[in-house]
């Protein structure tokens, strides 16, 4: 399901500075979206960033993809993903990941959401599950200020369930 949201950062942004991400909970995709609207970085940015987040929904730390980089690409390739465990950090990186993905109009073939982009959030999903990470959501933004949630897509909710994952191998960059 497609829906809008409103920047709410100012036309000139001269001095601006966006809200800290450890200012929010995130507990569901609508968490996601209120930061968003704040942050002009959002439809900015030409390469997915992966949060990864407490049991209680609270930004620790995230990774980030490139510009070729998509939930359908890291379906495919799961392993991509897993670079940012390579080098073990203090504190331990949360097991609790969300996928912020920028989608660009120059990509017409991937920029509006899809049956297919359904399909591989639900494949990412299993697959990240054997290496103990729970991917809570794939969160999609436009240029248009449009946002999907690939969660509410494949399960009718934008709210997340933290599961209780053991503690596996958790590191990140």
């Amino acid at each position: 399901m497609r829906h809008t949201f409103q920047p709410r950062w100012p036309e000139d942004e001269t001095g601006y500075e966006p809200p800290q991400l450890t200012s929010f909970v995130y507990r569901d995709a609508l968490d996601v979206v209120r930061y968003s609207e704040l942050e002009p970085l959002t439809t900015w940015y030409t390469y997915p960033h992966v949060w990864h987040l407490d049991d209680g929904g609270v930004w620790r730390c995230c990774s980030r993809g490139s510009s070729f980089d998509s939930v359908r690409r890291y379906a495919d390739e799961p392993e991509i993903m897993l670079h940012c465990r390579e080098t073990p950090v203090k504190p331990p990186c949360p097991n609790n990941w969300v996928m912020l993905e920028p989608r660009r109009p120059y990509r017409e073939d991937e920029y509006q959401v899809s049956e297919e982009d359904a399909r591989a959030f639900i494949i990412l999903r299993g697959r990240l599950a054997v290496y103990g990470i729970s991917l809570l959501d794939v969160v999609v933004f436009d240029q248009d200020n449009h946002w999907w949630s690939l969660h509410e897509v494949t399960s009718g909710t934008t709210a997340w369930t933290f599961p209780s994952a053991p503690d596996g191998d958790r590191r990140c960059a």
